[in-house]
């Protein structure tokens, strides 16, 4: 369905929760024109990868493909075609999950930081994001002790036991009020 600007866009046809018709209008005049199928695709994608996605560019009217100095065959001329920021997203892990989702046409453009999605014919073009890409690192493993082993061997000593002397002393008792201030407020025993 095409619609001169996107805020003509029916919003009960409207079917794809995680993308506006704003986002995805030409950025020129808001035109918009939108393939369902392939936004179809670019909604499993979105889900696959339970991460925010950020869209530089959807369809583009003629003119605005001229402007930006598209290809005269453009994907996006068809709104089949997305311009991807992989900014919290693993570019390698991104293209497997395009792939999955249906997306044929893949342009990876890694000085620019994004990578072109589309549902036309099969091919791949640009340079390959190296393995140490930005994008989400990954979780680092924390090893944490059980919590008997930070059980110190010896009690902490009491208040009446004096571990410093002079304005130390008085910083640790400062501290010791205010951690047991802290440790009554949240209940804690």
């Amino acid at each position: 369905m095409k619609v001169s600007h996107f805020s003509q866009y029916p919003s009960a046809n409207w079917r794809w929760p995680n993308f506006s018709p704003r986002e995805l209008a030409s950025k020129r005049e808001g035109e918009l024109l939108i393939d369902p199928p392939s936004m179809d695709k670019l909604q499993t994608l979105r889900n696959d990868l339970a991460r925010p996605m950020v869209i530089t560019s959807a369809y583009r009217s003629p003119a605005h493909n001229r402007a930006v100095g598209g290809a005269t065959g453009s994907f996006h001329l068809q709104g089949k075609a997305f311009d991807v920021v992989l900014g919290n997203h693993d570019p390698h892990a991104f293209i497997a999950a395009a792939r999955k989702a249906g997306f044929t046409g893949i342009g990876t453009y890694p000085r620019q930081g994004f990578i072109h999605i589309d549902t036309g014919r099969a091919r791949t073009w640009g340079d390959p994001f190296p393995k140490t890409a930005t994008g989400l690192a990954p979780e680092p493993v924390i090893a944490r002790p059980p919590v008997i082993d930070s059980i110190p061997a010896k009690p902490l000593p009491s208040p009446s036991t004096p571990v410093a002397t002079g304005p130390a002393k008085g910083a640790i008792y400062i501290l010791a009020a205010l951690a047991a201030a802290a440790l009554a407020y949240f209940g804690v025993k």
